[in-house]
């Protein structure tokens, strides 16, 4: 009797090897292909996080530990450094909030912190901060990549004053907005990652608490007002120094959400009527492409603040 449950427990421990195998050749391949292909990497964290949750963090950030290094050796330091900065924290913390069982808004949270601090540590290490990136060199490095091209193309001095003017501009918008475009890609990316985890753990027949689904996101009426009210206190008050670029992105963080809501309730309907996935996912993608579409969206989202569409029904 006690050799076969010696048997069983070594068939088991063969299980986990293999398992732990797989998971270094899918991640090692991941990583590979990320590299060439950055937005791979969007699903690479949730395998670890899976398997962290049935072998145990250790092993796990073992291999994730050799994966980094292996793609450091295979191409560059930076690379392996990267990756680590950026997946690890979030691999620890996804690991350590599912498995102490914290609510799913705390869990996704956490997640969406983690990334945006990684992001913020890998910019600073790298020399990268609001000072570099404000200095006269680099917008002249800028302008002059984009003269050189215009010199090489053949375009007047005038079409090239153009482009770099424009180029300058857009530059500065996106240093003025780069907070908000950082905080709803932790936020985006959170999601993401979580949703693929519950996934993957329900396929291998485990049920852990897990956010919505895209058709039952449901953004909390209390975060919109505060933020269209904290606008309107900064309105009234003109604006004080500084606060300018705070209303801008807290704006367009407000319409993101907004913009996410109405897109939940056009999923949830055309779910509700069996349209089929794919036509789901082009709708999607063109609504993300068209700014007329945005804005029906995001007008729909704030209209759903007082009418609870869902609730409605087809």
């Amino acid at each position: 009797m006690v050799k076969y449950v010696g048997g069983v427990d070594s068939l088991e421990d063969k299980k986990n090897y293999g398992d732990l195998l797989m998971l270094a050749i899918k991640s090692i391949l991941s990583a590979l292909c990320g590299v060439v292909f950055p937005f791979l990497y969007i699903f690479f964290p949730s395998m670890y996080i899976v398997e962290s949750i049935k072998e145990g963090i250790l092993k796990i950030m073992g291999i994730f530990i050799g994966v980094c290094v292996l793609l450091g050796a295979i191409f560059n330091p930076i690379d392996g450094f990267v990756v680590f900065t950026i997946f690890g924290p979030l691999i620890l913390v996804f690991h350590y909030m599912i498995t102490s069982r914290r609510s799913r808004t705390h869990i996704f949270i956490a997640g969406a912190i983690s990334f945006f601090a990684s992001v913020i540590v890998l910019l600073v290490s790298f020399g990268i901060n609001s000072e570099v990136l404000n200095s006269k060199k680099t917008l002249e490095g800028l302008i002059n990549i984009y003269t050189n091209i215009g010199s090489e193309v053949g375009l007047a001095d005038t079409e090239i004053f153009d482009i770099t003017s424009r180029v300058s501009n857009l530059y500065y918008t996106f240093l003025q907005m780069a907070p908000s475009y950082l905080i709803i890609s932790s936020l985006v990316f959170s999601y993401i990652v979580y949703i693929s985890v519950v996934r993957t753990m329900f396929a291998k027949g485990r049920i852990i608490i897990g956010p919505p689904t895209l058709e039952f996101i449901k953004i909390p009426k209390e975060v919109i007002f505060l933020g269209f009210a904290t606008i309107g206190v900064l309105y009234l008050l003109k604006f004080p120094q500084g606060t300018e670029i705070i209303y801008k992105n807290l704006l367009f963080i407000l319409l993101f959400l907004l913009f996410v809501e109405g897109l939940a309730i056009i999923k949830f309907f055309m779910t509700s009527m069996k349209v089929s996935r794919f036509l789901q996912t082009i709708i999607i993608i063109v609504s993300l492409t068209f700014p007329f579409l945005q804005m029906l969206f995001i007008f729909l989202g704030a209209v759903d603040l007082f009418i609870d569409f869902r609730k409605i029904g087809v």
